[in-house]
């Protein structure tokens, strides 16, 4: 059989025809017109993206017959023989099966050997990281002081294992993925060469599936022209490929809008029943949910959404129906799906399972904003919680319309701070609206904690910030402070004698941040004693350095009136602290 592969037959023979490298292809035609060639070129960059071509472009030029302003002209005798792999001063060099020594040290006698053809010897090595620290080390000398007319030229994909010594002695460029535009008017016009006709739909699917590589897009445009009619469409590369169609998404954006569970269920039904990848429908999932945080974010940045115009816009109808927050959430939600699903030895259930998840999805409200709506439109809120206390039924309560996809006062705190965004729904029918006011004899504590010693408070909160353990331990000692003598005693119980110790191992830090505090030098000392900090002057010294989650949604109901009262009518609680970091994150 006489047929070769595209990515073959259309590699390109002039510098002119390379495509989307136009950084690397133009200094190196100045070199060559200029005659500065360096002795050892590195080029680098991701898989198919015309590394080894311009190596062996640049091996052409530098042998070819009739040079032309640096480029060769790809069809004289020696040109041609380079082409075919028969040009005997050119030799290339798989580094993945000629990785020892030995090869390394064969290679450097031939370079001491005259050009037996043309006017110089090139030798290219690819994927070059592959050579052993040993051959890396024999190359190093010939690399040094190299003959006179002897080229290098090494291609890899990873030049991060590439040892320093190597790569100080190599001039290096850095190959790029191609743009969708340069991929897909490539692959327009190699498929109009080769009489098929590409349709739009059809292109963007290729070049979305090639990921910018030259390689991998020509592979596949061979592919589906081996199997087509003539005609290249979206549907013929879904066939070639057995991929998901991009409508489906867009079936399942409805379903998650109207909350249907079950026609969610039965795209993966038919799915599963077609023989397709179930791991490509989770990974494309988390595609359909950017896109529409994209859309939601800007209609214009749909120009990066990889979809047919018609489709974008149906996208950008979704997108309305969820806040940004949302998809946020959705798009980290469906990212750990798509990894438990690929790694799962029964993805169809927990596919199954994850869409069911996003018809139930909640929308992500900050409670400090619904409080602040309600306030602002007027609404009178009930002064209690629930029926279930006991009390008599709440009086109707006006409320704004909740935002598309959002379920109302159902709202779960997104990206808590500390204080007013940490409030979400209540935790049981049972629960008993909660006092937001500081008691008393917390107010006391507070008071006689800074009054024995001004600004204690403040020296246990910056510590808390880069020893948390010394700050603990301060906290149970009873201070005195002469700023006079530059002395502050600390006293501890008897029992508390473990934790002086452990706070005596940072009394250089603890005298140092009181320093700071006081406005003078201040030396610390610890002692044991009858008698240490009051218990109640402790936990509010504890309640203003390292207040809990309650106490910090406490402190911002006693701010915010109309928090507080939508904290008593829904019987809030705050998040867990697991459940805090995961909102944090989305």
């Amino acid at each position: 059989m006489s047929y070769q592969a595209i990515a073959r037959k259309y590699r390109p023979e002039t510098f002119d025809q390379v495509v989307g490298q136009t950084h690397v292809t133009g200094t190196l035609r100045a070199a060559m017109a200029r005659d500065k060639l360096s002795h050892a070129y590195l080029f680098s960059g991701p898989r198919g993206c015309g590394k080894t071509t311009v190596a062996r472009l640049l091996a052409k030029a530098i042998n070819c017959q009739t040079n032309r302003d640096g480029d060769p002209c790809g069809t004289c005798e020696t040109c041609e023989a380079i082409a075919r792999g028969s040009y005997l001063d050119v030799l290339e060099i798989d580094a993945a099966s000629n990785t020892g020594v030995d090869n390394i040290r064969e290679l450097r006698d031939m370079a001491q050997y005259s050009p037996s053809e043309g006017s110089s010897r090139v030798f290219i090595i690819d994927e070059v990281h592959m050579l052993s620290k040993g051959a890396f080390n024999a190359l190093l000398k010939i690399l040094e002081e190299p003959p006179k007319r002897v080229f290098f030229f090494f291609a890899t994909t990873e030049p991060n294992k590439i040892p320093r010594t190597i790569l100080s002695r190599c001039q290096r460029f850095d190959f790029r993925l191609l743009t969708r535009d340069e991929l897909g008017a490539r692959m327009q016009k190699i498929a109009t060469n080769e009489g098929i006709t590409l349709e739009d739909t059809g292109q963007r699917l290729l070049v979305s599936l090639a990921e910018g590589s030259v390689r991998d897009g020509l592979s596949l445009l061979d592919q589906v022209i081996a199997g087509c009619d003539g005609t290249i469409t979206e549907e013929t590369v879904v066939s070639a490929f057995g991929l998901v169609r991009s409508q489906l998404y867009v079936e399942l954006n409805e379903a998650v809008i109207a909350k249907d569970a079950t026609r969610a269920l039965r795209l993966v039904h038919d799915l599963s029943t077609a023989g397709q990848s179930l791991d490509a429908f989770a990974r494309g999932i988390v595609s359909n949910f950017r896109n529409l945080m994209l859309l939601k974010i800007d209609p214009e940045l749909g120009a990066m959404v990889d979809l047919p115009p018609e489709q974008v816009e149906q996208l950008g109808k979704q997108a309305a129906n969820f806040s940004e927050q949302d998809l946020l959430a959705l798009i980290d939600r469906s990212g750990q799906h798509f990894e438990r699903i690929h790694r799962s030895t029964q993805p169809r259930i927990m596919l199954e399972a994850s869409l069911v998840e996003y018809c139930r999805f909640e929308s992500r409200v900050l409670l400090s904003d619904l409080a602040h709506r309600l306030d602002a439109m007027g609404g009178s809120l009930p002064a209690g919680g629930g029926n279930s206390s006991g009390r008599a039924p709440a009086p109707a309560v006006k409320r704004p319309a909740p935002s598309p996809g959002a379920t109302g006062m159902h709202a779960q705190g997104n990206r808590p701070a500390p204080g007013a965004s940490q409030a979400v729904p209540p935790s049981g029918p049972n629960s008993a609206a909660r006092s937001a006011q500081p008691s008393p004899t917390a107010n006391t504590a507070a008071r006689v904690a800074d009054e024995s010693v001004p600004g204690w408070t403040q020296l246990i909160d910056s510590l808390m910030a880069v020893k948390p353990a010394a700050a603990a331990c301060l906290m149970e000692g009873l201070p005195t402070l002469d700023k006079g003598k530059g002395s502050l005693v600390v006293i501890y119980e008897k029992d508390k004698e473990f934790k002086m110790q452990m706070v005596k191992r940072d009394t250089s830090i603890i005298s140092e941040a009181a320093s700071k505090q006081f406005g003078c030098n201040i030396k610390v000392e610890f002692q044991l004693g009858q008698e240490g900090q009051q218990e109640n002057v402790k936990e509010e010294i504890r309640r203003t350095v390292a207040p809990t989650s309650r106490e910090e949604l406490d402190k911002a109901r006693a701010k915010d009136p109309a928090l507080n009262q939508l904290v008593e009518t829904m019987d809030g609680d705050p998040l867990h602290e697991e459940d805090r970091d995961k909102w944090k994150k989305n």
